[in-house]
């Protein structure tokens, strides 16, 4: 028994001994707990305002809305009754001139380039001061003196100056000079032509006078058509069974002249090519302006009215109240029954934008429309007038619509459209009676000729307000802005900045909103909050924030400073 007792104890002694051994043979490796560091302080980004150093400067213009003038009643792409850039949605009266501007029982239209405003009556041209309204100087056409100017004004007698030539005005426009057409209201039977004359647009001053010969034998010429500038060239038609169309170099020579038939109407010129439309004929003739070459005729089964042009389209009525498009090749692509109108010289009540047709509905029951299609002639939106109101020629922009309206008790008036479907604001000429407003665009400001004594000029003159800037940080710097403009909508919101003392940045601020359309009348017109965000890190920043409305008046704010830093904690 002992044995067996001593036994155990050997057998548990040998394990120990083997296991020691093993311990010493593999011995694992010794774990080391390394000396810890003592805790990292918190690190917090912070911004604090810092006092400013740098100057704000006007916006480049590269940000500021497209100025263009107004420079042909009807007819090029330019021009072609559009107005490629901003418009006022609610203006108000800037001036109200008297002037003369009844031609033959039709009113002249305001043509605008720079700083001058070009109007014509039955026998003269003048120029006014765009921003006064001074007149500058006027060009007596028809008389030898100037006893009929004394009357007609616009005054003073002293700058004008007489011509004598026997023939009225019938259209005008501008290229290098001012460029006038003469007609002749009763049969002319005399020994002169009409002429093409280019004034000087400084003084009125004659540059040069073309006879635009008719063929021999044949009627005397007088102009009856629109007069378009296009390419360094004068276009215009004249009466008579020949038609003459004539093209004339801006240094006053006559490069072609062709026959179409019938008194020449329609003029416009797009991508190359000189569009005509005459009277008592279905015609559209398609010349090339360079040499007269006829490329193609597209015959209608109605007399057609003036053609616009736009987008590889060219885009009329007919005398039954269609409104068609033909290609540049002379195919109709589409025709709509609406009952378009137009006036007695055969120019449709019809304008162009750069996405929409507009066009005035004359015929059939009241109240009238204004219908709005698109380029494949599908109908998107009409406007109706009252039950006793006409419409006449839009004058059109991007996104308004200038709508001259006149009404059974001879009140003439001008609607402003949003996109031709939602009125934004009206104008009432109750001094004007019985006559259908002319209406141009330029330069942000629409001119209104309300009849033949007044013109009115109307403008925004106010500045966006910015009511409230914002910033903060999170990990981006984040600056917002509420933003609104009540007359013209906001066309632009800009950041300048400078991190670290550089030149001043721009970037465009976006809306904080979402919209799925744009709101009546334009972002802006109402206040919206605009936001940007700049990634930035340990900096200097100044920056100021300038909001510019679609009419190029804009406003900034005072310059803002901030330090963005490490706060340790």
């Amino acid at each position: 028994m002992r044995f067996k007792y001593v036994l155990i104890v050997i057998i548990i002694a040998s394990v120990l001994l083997a296991s020691s051994l093993l311990l010493i043979f593999f011995r694992l490796p010794e774990v080391v707990e390394e000396p810890k560091e003592p805790p990292e302080k918190l690190k917090e980004i912070r911004i604090e305002p810092i006092p400013t150093v740098k100057i704000p400067e006007p916006p480049p213009s590269m940000f500021l809305p497209e100025a263009l003038p107004w420079l042909v009643e009807k007819g090029t792409v330019r021009t072609d009754v559009f107005y490629g850039s901003g418009v006022p949605r609610r203006p108000e009266v800037a001036l109200k001139l008297n002037i003369s501007a009844n031609m033959a029982g039709k009113l002249a239209e305001a043509i605008v380039e720079g700083n001058r405003v070009f109007l014509a009556d039955n026998e003269g041209v003048y120029a006014l001061n765009k921003s006064s309204g001074e007149l500058l100087w006027g060009v007596e056409v028809y008389f030898d003196n100037l006893m009929h100017r004394e009357l007609s004004g616009p005054g003073p007698i002293y700058k004008w100056r007489s011509l004598g030539l026997w023939g009225f005005v019938k259209t005008y426009g501008v290229g290098k000079y001012l460029y006038v057409a003469t007609s002749f209201l009763l049969p002319h039977h005399g020994e002169e032509d009409a002429s093409l004359l280019a004034l000087n647009k400084d003084n009125g001053e004659l540059v040069w006078r073309v006879t635009l010969k008719s063929e021999e034998g044949a009627r005397k010429s007088s102009v009856t058509s629109n007069l378009i500038v296009a390419d360094g060239k004068v276009f215009v038609g004249s009466i008579g069974y020949e038609g003459l169309v004539f093209a004339v170099s801006e240094d006053g020579e006559v490069i072609w002249r062709r026959s179409v038939g019938g008194n020449v109407r329609g003029l416009t010129y797009g991508d190359g090519i000189l569009f005509v439309t005459s009277e008592y004929s279905n015609k559209l003739h398609a010349f090339n302006p360079e040499n007269g070459e006829l490329l193609w005729i597209y015959e209608h089964d109605w007399e057609l009215t003036t053609p616009s042009y736009r987008d590889g389209r060219v885009i009329l009525a007919d005398l039954s109240g269609s409104i068609l498009a033909v290609s540049s090749n002379g195919k109709l692509l589409w025709e709509r029954p609406l009952g378009i109108g137009g006036d007695v010289d055969k120019n449709s009540y019809i304008a162009l934008s750069d996405k929409y047709v507009y066009a005035i509905r004359s015929y059939g029951e009241r109240p009238r429309n204004l219908y709005v299609l698109d380029f494949n002639g599908n109908v998107v939106g009409n406007y109706t007038l009252t039950i006793d109101e006409d419409g006449g020629i839009p004058a059109v922009s991007r996104d308004i619509v200038a709508l001259p309206v006149l009404n059974r008790n001879g009140e003439g008036k001008v609607y402003l459209l949003w996109r031709g479907l939602h009125k934004l604001s009206e104008f009432h000429f109750k001094e004007c009676s019985g006559w259908m407003p002319k209406v141009s665009i330029a330069y942000g400001e629409i001119f209104v000729v309300a009849c033949p004594r007044v013109m009115y000029k109307l403008v925004d003159e106010g500045k966006p307000v910015i009511s409230r800037v914002n910033v903060t940080y999170n990990r981006t710097l984040i600056i917002k802005a509420d933003v609104f403009d009540n007359q013209s909508a906001l066309y632009k919101v800009l950041l300048v900045y400078s991190i670290n003392n550089s030149h001043w940045n721009y970037r465009e601020m976006r809306i904080a909103s979402s919209y799925a359309d744009e709101p009546v009348g334009g972002y802006g017109l109402e206040e919206e909050t605009y936001i940007t965000e700049i990634p930035l890190e340990i900096a200097k920043i100044e920056f100021y924030i300038i909001a510019i409305d679609n009419t190029g008046n804009y406003e900034a704010t005072a310059v803002y400073g901030y330090r963005i830093y490490i706060m340790e904690g």
